[in-house]
């Protein structure tokens, strides 16, 4: 008979794949917090680490057509140099203090994007050194990967199959990049493989749902949906260093 906390776990996966299926990006935000309901967080990083990976992998194989494979690549080139020097920072900064002034960035940006107003630089050459740069240090030093780069894809005017395609695409590379720097810094906890093998259908299953919808949403509906992911990250990076600091 299945447990409750593995009922729980294959919940948030399903949730998870759905939600990535739907954008290219999410997973981590989505399945974290329910699953820190149930595991410790050593694991909880295992476990989404395993499902990134196969959740990109399969959003890139249905999409690669769609990607903007130049516009990832010059995101890539800057963040996997950010992804070392994210490592490096939290051996000086605090990575509540971090976590606190990313989220204000987040939310700052985001309700901007929402008014419709689009980020300066966000359509020059430099927009993406600066996106993937900041989506890097962010990847390794406090986990807040994917607001630099979903707002530079909205401020840019994206369309959803582009956006999501691109999405994915970028944070499966990513995500493998990040591996390495994980285990040198003795996070990921490798005990746990079986049990993240064992939530990848269910979080396949979810991508299914999620490409589906994509399909029947318009571009306006997607672009809110995104954003609002996005808001929700931000909101959840403040509130979640106010409490670290302040209790």
């Amino acid at each position: 008979m299945l447990s409750a906390s593995f009922l729980v776990a294959l919940f948030a996966a399903l949730l998870a794949g759905c939600v990535s299926g739907l954008t290219g990006f999410g997973l981590a935000l989505i399945s974290v917090p329910l699953l820190l309901f149930i595991y410790d967080p050593a694991t909880v990083v295992a476990l989404t680490a395993v499902l990134s990976v196969f959740i990109n992998v399969a959003v890139v194989r249905d999409s690669w057509r769609e990607a903007h494979k130049r516009l990832v690549l010059a995101l890539l080139v800057p963040a996997l140099l950010g992804l070392m020097v994210g490592v490096e920072i939290l051996s000086y900064v605090d990575p509540l203090y971090l976590r606190l002034g990313a989220g204000i960035m987040v939310v700052f940006s985001t309700l901007l994007l929402l008014r419709e107003v689009r980020l300066p630089g966000a359509g020059t050459r430099w927009g993406p050194v600066a996106a993937g740069s900041v989506s890097g240090v962010l990847t390794t030093s406090i986990g807040l990967s994917g607001p630099p780069i979903v707002l530079l894809f909205a401020s840019r005017g994206l369309a959803k199959h582009a956006f999501r395609s691109s999405s994915a695409l970028y944070f499966l590379v990513i995500s493998i990049a990040a591996l390495p720097l994980l285990v040198f810094r003795d996070v990921l906890d490798w005990t746990q493989a079986p049990l993240a093998l064992a939530l990848v259908p269910a979080a396949l299953l979810g991508k299914l749902a999620g490409t589906a919808l994509v399909e029947r949403i318009s571009e306006k509906t997607f672009s809110l949906a995104s954003l609002s992911i996005v808001l929700l990250t931000g909101a959840l990076g403040v509130a979640t260093a106010l409490h670290a600091l302040l209790f």
